[in-house]
């Protein structure tokens, strides 16, 4: 071949060279690939603000492709891929965010569902206990056999003792009405007065028979929605208090030979206590386990000067020696204000003072008796006023007599039987 022929061929070759295309950098297919992905999909959802960066490094990429800046594609396509990836990271990142706030959704769902659970079943274990404890009475209660008659010592003792029956039926009922507190209807004979409403540092005083255990003060209360049938059953323990009364003052006056009244007498006390253990019941929530007597009581213990005890009607301290005539002393006083600072801090118990004597008082001793009562409820007054809590339970003052005494009215010790209870009435079941 001649020199002429190949310096032809080597001329027609380097211009097809020069007219060919530049080839498209294999990272452009690459980022071609990864846009159509699953994980492009997620990033355009998840973090459009990334995947909206990456599509444009890649028009970018494009961009220089068109202009023949071959190196310039190559750059701005990786950066376009790694892009890509970010997106895809923080897609990734927002799908991990989002699960676990579902997570914890359902799992408070969950704890929320399960305390409910829980007190649902505390409330039907509440609801099986009582209801043992109801059928386990029912078998075990024995019927009350008439007492019948007695000879003239033994009926003098039983009449003692329903007269000591009907005093602790009042109590139980003046308990009672302190923790449902109805309002006192107007023209209500005085069996009916609700002691609730005695406050402290203003007593309106009532004079009441001796060992009947009236409220020394009762103004009206305030009845509480919902307690209809409470009210009921304790009006209707109270009648049968007044019926009892009646039957005791025709035993006392008659006369004659009449049976003392110990049967009705048993039974007017088990009605009140049944009236106050319905208003504990009806206040105590079934999910919470009952010790806030436990706890007063401990409290009370654990000063070692009041010797507390407990009976049906809640804590009971029991002081003697408050009075130098029908003043309060100032010993009294003191230990009255530290009583009081105690009730203050226990506002959910109702407060009953119960004034006993040693000996029966005559109707004209009566008022004097009263204003004693009444003293008491006014020392134990000022810490209510001044009190951390805002709430002021109710304070009722009662005259017990002599029908209650501790020892032998006859004996040389006869003298203890004159006592005040300050009695912290437990306002749940026990």
């Amino acid at each position: 071949m001649s020199a002429r022929r190949l310096a032809s061929v080597a001329a027609l070759g380097a211009l097809l060279a020069a007219c060919a295309p530049i080839p498209r950098p294999a990272v452009l297919d690459e980022l071609d690939h990864v846009r159509a992905g699953a994980a492009a999909a997620e990033s355009k959802r998840l973090a459009p603000g990334a995947f909206a960066r990456a599509e444009k490094l890649r028009g970018e990429a494009l961009a220089a492709l068109e202009r023949k800046d071959q190196a310039g594609a190559q750059i701005l396509g990786e950066q376009a891929v790694a892009a890509h990836a970010h997106a895809h990271a923080l897609s990734r990142v927002a799908r991990a965010e989002a699960a676990e706030t579902e997570a914890r959704a359902q799992s408070s769902t969950g704890e929320a569902s399960l305390a409910g659970l829980e007190a649902e079943q505390a409330r039907v274990a509440a609801e099986l206990d009582a209801l043992d404890m109801r059928i386990k009475v029912a078998r075990d209660a024995q019927p009350v056999v008439p007492s019948g008659k007695a000879d003239p010592d033994r009926e003098k003792a039983r009449l003692a003792a329903a007269r000591s029956l009907a005093l602790q039926a009042r109590l139980l009922c003046g308990a009672a009405r302190l923790l449902i507190a109805p309002a006192q209807p107007a023209g209500a004979p005085a069996d009916n007065a609700a002691p609730a409403g005695a406050q402290a540092g203003n007593p309106q005083a009532a004079p009441a028979q001796p060992g009947s255990a009236q409220p020394a003060s009762a103004p009206p209360g305030n009845t509480q929605p919902g307690n209809a049938a409470l009210v009921a059953q304790l009006d209707e323990a109270t009648a049968a208090i007044r019926k009892l009364d009646a039957d005791l003052a025709e035993t006392v006056g008659s006369g004659r030979a009449v049976p003392a009244p110990i049967d009705q007498a048993s039974r007017a006390r088990a009605g009140c206590l049944a009236a106050l253990t319905a208003a504990r019941r009806a206040a105590t929530p079934v999910t919470r386990a009952p010790g806030v007597g436990d706890a007063l009581l401990a409290e009370l213990s654990a000063a070692g000067t009041w010797s507390p005890v407990r009976d049906d009607r809640g804590i009971v301290v029991t002081l003697r020696g408050l009075f130098a005539g029908n003043a309060l002393t100032k010993a009294g006083e003191a230990r009255l204000r530290e009583l009081a600072r105690v009730a203050a801090a226990h506002p959910s118990f109702p407060v009953a003072v119960v004034v006993h004597t040693d000996r029966d008082i005559s109707a004209r001793e009566e008022p004097a008796w009263a204003a004693r009562a009444d003293a008491v409820v006014r020392a134990l007054g000022p810490a209510h006023a001044a009190g951390a809590s805002p709430a002021v339970q109710p304070i009722a003052p009662f005259l017990a007599g002599a029908a209650a005494p501790v020892v032998d009215p006859r004996g040389s010790e006869r003298a203890r039987n004159a006592r005040v209870e300050i009695v912290f009435v437990t306002p749940e079941t026990l």
